[in-house]
């Protein structure tokens, strides 16, 4: 019995792996469709009409440790709040963040310092006062300060990184089709294409960081643009909600209880079980990536606590009334999936590519299709983003970009397996893990986050 069990076993490893390939070359033909419009100049936003009162969109932008970034993500933001004039743009900074030595000043003083000289109406910065906390409890208590000023009728929250840089008219874009659509989040796309300082120095971490700008975008466009285009027509499928661009009506984000943990995937996945509707907009929000390899390291992590929050995202809803249960089926299927890909899915297939290599023709077929697959959506993707990211300034040699790809692989699965290994240690030492702030070099502060 010992021989048919494990060969049942290896055949649905086969399966998983051949399922999986499927879906990655499904998704990069729909990113590259997705991009014909994604990255083209968006049509100009739609007239108004009638007599309802215009949406008021209060934008959060927390920040900890931005102080290199303020100068530009102020004048983005003065330009997003120029176009659309019921924008209300608020600098979310937080009192665990400590002053750089040698007389150097907190993100609240350089912002504060930046809106000195210039316009500054609508823009502020608050300071949540609390010495301890993470970016959802910063997020937190700026809802309810804005509550307090303000009143909480039906405005819409939204949430961007420090380091976003989203086009002039996102405002204007998310209030037309908060009108339009009548749902109750609202997703500005996120695409990694930039880095503050330039390209990385040396030529291992530029050759890491250009692939992965190539390989995020394949997921940026041909899955979360792409299921957002779905949910517009109609087609009802999991959802997930992304920190660098992500709107939610203000009485939907009170009905799931704020921002959870984790501010931004399982957000989502608790809007979707909830019954809500989700849209998309026209224009990207343009971030930066990590520019080192530890730094990218440190962000897999991160990435791999939003995905992993879908059981957390299910428990919170099961006493909630009127979740179906189709649909708490559809969020494990999504779940699974998601989580076996940054986990195990590379593993299995190099545990399994001698034996594939050595057997028939089919399976030699899938060994070479899964590490040749990498190289194939490099070269698409470079040609997809040819306006976007300039090759000749990252000088990078192709031979080494063709390495990163397909160790991209493995490298995905960093983050979750460093996840599950500080929660072990904290569990059997009984200790608090902080996670520092850690995806970029300019950082000057290693506060947790």
């Amino acid at each position: 019995m010992r021989f048919p069990v494990r060969n049942r076993v290896r055949q649905l490893a086969v399966g998983a792996i051949s399922a999986h390939l499927l879906w990655e070359a499904a998704t990069l033909r729909r990113a590259r469709q997705t991009a014909r419009t994604a990255l083209a100049v968006p049509p100009p936003v739609p007239a108004v009409g009638g007599t309802a009162t215009p949406p008021v969109l209060h934008v959060l932008v927390p920040g900890l440790g931005e102080q290199p970034y303020v100068a530009r993500t102020v004048a983005a933001f003065a330009a997003v709040r120029d176009a659309y004039p019921h924008a209300h743009i608020w600098f979310v900074t937080t009192a665990r963040e400590q002053a750089p030595s040698a007389g150097g000043e907190t993100t609240r003083a350089a912002l504060e310092r930046q809106l000195l000289g210039m316009d500054a109406r609508r823009m502020e910065v608050v300071e949540d006062p609390r010495p301890k906390g993470n970016k959802a409890s910063q997020l937190n208590w700026a809802v309810e300060y804005i509550d307090q000023k303000f009143g909480g009728g039906q405005s819409w929250i939204g949430v961007f990184d420090f380091d976003s840089q989203p086009s002039a008219d996102t405002a204007a874009w998310v209030a037309a089709t908060a009108r339009a659509s009548g749902a109750e989040a609202i997703q500005v796309v996120p695409i990694g294409i930039t880095t503050l300082a330039g390209p990385p120095e040396t030529a291992a971490s530029r050759a890491v960081v250009y692939a992965e700008a190539l390989h995020q975008a394949v997921r940026s466009l041909g899955v979360e643009r792409w299921k957002l285009d779905q949910a517009a027509g109609g087609r009802r499928m999991p959802q997930y909600l992304v920190g660098a661009g992500m709107f939610v009506r203000r009485d939907a984000l009170r009905s799931v209880g704020g921002f959870p943990f984790v501010d931004d995937v399982p957000l989502g996945y608790r809007l979707f079980l909830q019954g809500a509707r989700f849209a998309t907009v026209p224009v990207l929000n343009r971030v930066d990536l990590p520019d080192t390899v530890s730094a990218h390291l440190g962000s897999l992590k991160f990435i791999a606590r939003g995905i992993t929050s879908w059981p957390s995202a299910l428990a919170a809803t099961r006493a909630t009334p009127g979740v179906r249960q189709l649909d708490r089926l559809r969020l494990v299927a999504l779940g699974v999936a998601d989580t076996a890909e940054i986990t195990v899915y590379p593993w299995l297939a190099a545990g399994l590519t001698p034996s594939l290599l050595r057997g028939p023709w089919p399976g030699r077929l899938l060994a070479v299709a899964w590490w040749g697959f990498p190289l194939a959506q490099t070269a698409v993707m470079r040609r997809v983003l040819a306006g976007e990211l300039d090759e000749r300034g990252w000088s990078v040699p192709a031979g080494a970009v063709a390495v990163a790809s397909v160790g991209r692989r493995f490298w995905r699965t960093a983050g979750a397996w460093r996840l599950a290994g500080d929660t072990l240690r904290s569990r059997l030492r009984g200790q608090t893990v902080t996670f520092a702030k850690s995806t970029r070099t300019t950082a000057t502060t290693g506060a947790p986050r």
